[in-house]
């Protein structure tokens, strides 16, 4: 095939191979995938209440020796699109193929990446493992373990590590092939070992992601010596702390665990004993959920959500809020000379959704870039990156369609994304829209066709992919109905805050009469909290 129509093939979504004589196209692209799908329909027929237990033991290790022989397929395929991309957009491969990648296997952008890589190791320098790969020895994990180990070996050593190696990945798990594969590279090259420790000191960096139960972890990726002996501090001033041999704090039924946490978030916060955290956090919740009033079809414990980190517990979410409020100032707004200037404020922010009370609703800007109130709106809809399936946090707040094109600073247009998709989506053949969508929606009511905002990414095999933002509370959380009566929230962002704050004495003064313009939640704050 000359490079005319393979770039033609390769770009262009709307070209069709030319059909032979007999009507059959040559190349039988289509072939493969209609067996793959015919495959999936007869793994839903299968009856496995009519096997014995150990037809049901066989068929499971049956598939899972499918899963890795369908891995070697998915690698050589990779590594075939790679290489084609390479023909006709090389400067775009190392954003592009790694992307296109991710979408198809429904993987964040990095996982992509990491997929292209272990493609090309197995199918041009590793046999022996892709032969175990692909007779369904060895799962995928194990693959990446052993590319993984010797990714800083010349392409002689690695072919010398996989002939050592592979035929043993039948017989290993995880740890112990990436451990043999360590151990061979150690000694054929242990120059390059040297290097790749060397090099693994300039990725050190500070990452957190959300756990159960309303935690999060806070992981610090640093050199073996400054870790254990942050480690070793924090376990001996915890230590101390529960002793009762730290004048400065006491232990108040906390375990050596937990004050070693607190120890470490309070220092690396910069606060001091008994200071709240003074890092502003979104916690979006329904009236309903906070105060008990509002909309009477909505539960008062419906839980509330932390944008980007997922939902938290009604009685979690009021809780953290009490403790703002006995910290907050007792008198003004902002801080004075008799006020704390370190203590925590708990502010409410109106955000007015639609009838249904799922989205937000519009708000445009007049500049050119997404900013201040407009930025944020943009971060509580999209949650993390609008690409399917990456769940990154979001990083640029750009437009769905370019300026170049006629895009305009709106949030129906904005989207928020990673800083690898906002830069992977202005490459050759990529494409992104939004667009609004009735889409059907089933609830207790029946179902009910309802306008949705979808972006739609179109990459350059000519696939397209769409994506939404989740409901204002989170995937899961109920909607209302529009014609659901009184307590539905309509209208546009007002933008204002209003701190939440105790008084100074616990006697309740009389109610002041609230201004024309002040909405029902305002005024049952006032009642609640004055």
């Amino acid at each position: 095939m000359d490079r005319g129509a393979l770039e033609r093939r390769v770009v262009d979504p709307n070209f069709t191979a030319p059909q032979s004589s007999s009507g059959v196209r040559p190349d039988a692209v289509s072939a493969p995938v209609q067996v793959v799908n015919r495959f999936r329909g007869w793994l839903a027929t299968v009856d496995v209440a009519a096997l014995s237990d150990r037809e049901r033991v066989d068929l499971v290790a049956g598939l899972e020796r499918v899963k890795g022989a369908s891995c070697a397929v998915q690698a050589r395929a990779t590594d075939a699109l790679r290489c084609s991309r390479e023909e006709v957009a090389p400067k775009d491969v190392a954003r592009s193929v790694g992307s296109v990648v991710a979408l198809a296997r429904r993987a964040s952008p990095s996982l992509g990446d990491r997929f292209v890589g272990l493609g090309r190791a197995l199918v041009h320098e590793m046999p022996h493992t892709m032969a175990a790969l692909g007779a369904g020895e060895c799962g995928e994990q194990v693959a990446v373990a052993v590319v993984a180990a010797t990714a800083t070996l010349s392409r002689e050593d690695r072919a010398a590590v996989d002939a050592r190696v592979g035929p043993l990945l039948s017989r290993l798990g995880v740890k112990a092939a990436g451990s043999a594969a360590s151990r061979v590279a150690a000694e054929l090259d242990p120059g390059s070992v040297v290097a790749r420790m060397e090099a693994a000191v300039r990725s050190r960096r500070v990452t957190v992601r959300p756990a159960p139960d309303g935690l999060a972890y806070l992981s610090v990726l640093g050199p073996l010596k400054d870790v254990v002996g942050a480690h070793a501090a924090l376990q001996a001033r915890s230590r101390a702390v529960v002793g009762g041999q730290c004048p400065q704090e006491g232990p108040q039924g906390r375990g050596v665990g937990a004050v070693a946490a607190d120890t470490a978030l309070r220092l690396l916060s910069g606060r001091e004993l008994g200071q709240p955290q003074p890092v502003e956090v979104h916690l979006v919740m329904t009236d309903r959920s906070l105060l008990g009033t509002g909309d009477p079809g909505r539960p008062e414990m419906e839980p509330a959500r932390i944008p980007g980190h997922g939902s938290v517990p009604a009685p979690v979410a009021r809780a953290w809020l009490r403790e703002g409020l006995d910290a907050t100032p007792a008198t003004g707004d902002t801080a004075g000379p008799g006020s704390d200037p370190q203590a925590a404020r708990v502010w409410v922010r109106r955000l007015y959704s639609s009838p249904d009370g799922r989205d937000l609703v519009a708000m445009d800007s007049r500049r050119r870039l997404f900013g201040g109130l407009l930025r944020r709106m943009l971060v509580l809809r999209d949650d993390v990156c609008t690409t399917a399936w990456c769940q990154a946090p979001i990083v640029h707040a750009d437009h769905t369609t370019p300026v170049r094109e006629g895009g305009r600073t709106q949030f129906v247009q904005g989207a928020g994304k990673c800083a690898r998709c906002n830069q992977t989506k202005e490459a050759p053949g990529w494409r992104t829209r939004v667009s609004v969508q009735r889409v059907q929606d089933h609830d207790l009511d029946g179902v009910r066709s309802q306008a949705r905002r979808v972006v739609q990414v179109s990459t350059p095999t000519g696939h397209t992919y769409s994506s939404e933002p989740p409901p204002l509370l989170g995937w899961g959380s109920t909607e209302r109905r529009a014609d659901a009566g009184p307590g539905g929230s309509r209208g546009r962002q007002t933008g204002a805050k209003r701190p939440l704050r105790r008084p100074r004495s616990s006697r309740r003064s009389p109610v002041p009469r609230p201004p024309r313009n002040t909405s029902h939640l305002e005024r049952h704050l006032s009642r609640l909290l004055l």
